[in-house]
Formats: C-alpha cells, structure tokens, sequence
C-alpha cells in the first residue's frame, strides 16, 4: 500500500484540486495524509515516511518554514516528489511573487503533471493530464432558475468584453458570480473603458448575485441554469477546472473553443463550444430557446465526467506511471 502525503497549498483552486486527489488516491488503496503547508513539520514527514509528496504548482518550495524545505529536498531519495499543475509554470498565478522558483523547482528532479499539454515541455519529467473532479461533491437539487450563469473572477479584458456582449445582448438574463470585491473592480473596469454605457451599466449591477461558497452551491446554480458560460484565461489549449464542475452537476456548458475540449468530449454532444463572442451570442440564444436539447447534452456531459475524469482515473494514472518508471 503506498502512502501518499497531500501537501496543501494557501490556494483555494489548489486545495480543492488536491482534496481530489486525497479521494482519488485513496480510491485507489493508498494510505493518505492530508496536510496543510503552514503547519505542515518535518516531525510529521518522519513519523508517515510517505511514498510519495504529493505538491500543487510548487508546494513546499513556496513555504517560509526553511528548516522544512531543506528536509524534503535532502532526503528525497526516500519518496517521489510529485506536483500537478494547474497555472501556466512561469505565470504569475503559479510563481506569485517568487519567479525564481520557476528555475528553482526545475532542479529538484520532482515528477510534474501539467494540466494544459502546451507547457509539457516547460518543465523536465512532466507529463499531461488534465484536471478532473470528484462528482459526488457536485449534488445538485432544484432550486431557483437561471438563464445565463458566469462564474468567476469578471476581471481582464477578454472577460468584460464577453459579459457586456452578453448584458447588451441578453439584458437582465445574466447572472453573475463571484467574490464583491471582484465584481465592484470589473463594474469600475467596464465604466473606465467604456464597455458599457450607463443604462447598460445599471443592468450590469443588478447582474450580481454573490459568492459561491461550496460545491453544493455551485452545483446548484449550474444545474439550474440554461446556460452556463465558461471563459477560459489561463493556458493555451488546456481545460479549466470550470468545465468539469459544470459538467459534474448536470448542468449545460458553453466554454470557448480550447484543443484540449474536442481532444476529451464530444462538442455539441456533451458540452457546446464558441469560437468568438459573435458564434457565442448566437448559440447562448439558440439554447435559451431550446433547453431541452441542452437538457440532453448535460446529461451525456455529465456520464462521460464520471466515467473518464474522475480523480480515481487521474490518480490511477499517475501510479501506473510511478510504477513503470
């Protein structure tokens, strides 16, 4: 039985991507341990003597505990260091204030999996393998109804330009999600740059419906809703961990045209994809006056999650992996 050590990060994508992967390995008969990072201690390492340390863009090399780093760095001759990655190696999402890490981590000879197949090759030892999701946490019920969902930060430009297409286009069927301080920011943004003007602003507030705390409350709203709009801003081809959480709940998604979706689902069979904002417009219309066809796509989204993108499959791999090496 292998034991596994789940470092986890001060990340909030990143905690919950490794919970997955707690599951997963534990799914697969490993013992696991579940840490978080700041009190992560190297009392702890000796008493569990993992197998494997198993990381989130570069773990423990982000710590300020010094004494700790340099324990797992002398002694990984005893297990495999193992990271996943689900931010762009030299992003700033990744590296935060720290870009020497980029270089520092390509060092220490740990084992990486990238989430997006375009930045493989940025890292020595790393493979593809994109996100999954534990669909037993994604539980919907019904509850209130939704035409159009965004969930996420409406921050960046290429966001803001979608969502006032959408709140010109759709008026008061938008929803929006996200933290307040997030969406106040993105409301300053639209006005700054003239997205919109100041009637279509007023509908842009009344957009807002908070934060989503939980993954009962996610799968909530994404069932419930018509259609669910994913903007992808990180990565070249790769899929964000919103494509699978919207499929997890049984919900219909519209996600811009990433190589990584056709390369793992059927497109307009178990999601639908845009190309640009205008093929977004028209298909967002197409589905509000059609919901029983993006009915019938959620329910096929949502059994080929289950089947083949679960972190059982994920971490299954990375052992079979391990083990070959």
């Amino acid at each position: 039985m292998k034991k596994v050590l789940i470092t986890l990060p001060n990340s909030i994508a990143g905690t919950l991507i490794l919970k997955g992967y707690k599951q997963g390995f534990k799914s697969n008969g490993c013992f696991v341990l579940e840490k978080d990072l700041r009190e992560l201690q190297t009392d702890d390492i000796k008493r569990f003597k993992p197998d494997i340390i198993f990381g989130y863009d570069y773990g423990f090399l982000f710590g300020d505990n010094k004494e700790l780093t340099q324990y797992i760095l002398e002694n990984k001759a005893n297990y495999e260091l193992v990271h996943y990655f689900a931010d762009e190696p030299e992003g700033k999402y990744a590296v935060v204030d720290k870009p020497y890490l980029y270089e520092e981590f390509k060092k220490i000879g740990a084992v990486s999996y990238m989430w997006d197949r375009d930045f493989v090759d940025k890292l020595p030892k790393c493979s593809y393998l994109p996100l999954a999701v534990n669909y037993k946490a994604y539980r919907p019920q019904e509850a209130k109804h939704y035409d159009i969902s965004f969930v996420g930060r409406p921050l960046t430009e290429k966001r803001q330009k979608i969502l006032a297409a959408l709140i010109r286009t759709f008026k008061d069927k938008l929803n929006i999600f996200c933290y307040e301080k997030h969406f106040l920011q993105s409301l300053d943004d639209m006005r700054d740059k003239q997205f919109l003007n100041e009637k279509e602003l007023d509908i842009y507030k009344s957009a807002y419906r908070g934060f989503l705390k939980t993954e009962q409350e996610l799968a909530n709203v994404y069932f419930n809703t018509t259609v669910n709009i994913n903007i992808t801003l990180q990565g070249k081809s790769g899929m964000n961990y919103r494509v699978f959480e919207v499929l997890a709940s049984r919900g219909f998604l519209l996600t811009d045209a990433m190589e990584d979706v056709e390369r793992n689902f059927i497109v307009s069979k178990e999601l639908e994809v845009y190309k640009n904002v205008d093929d977004l417009l028209d298909k967002t219309s197409f589905y509000l006056k059609n919901p029983q066809i993006a009915q019938k796509i959620a329910i096929i989204g949502f059994a080929d999650v289950t089947k083949s993108h679960s972190y059982t499959a994920r971490a299954r791999k990375i052992l079979d992996n391990l083990k070959s090496e």
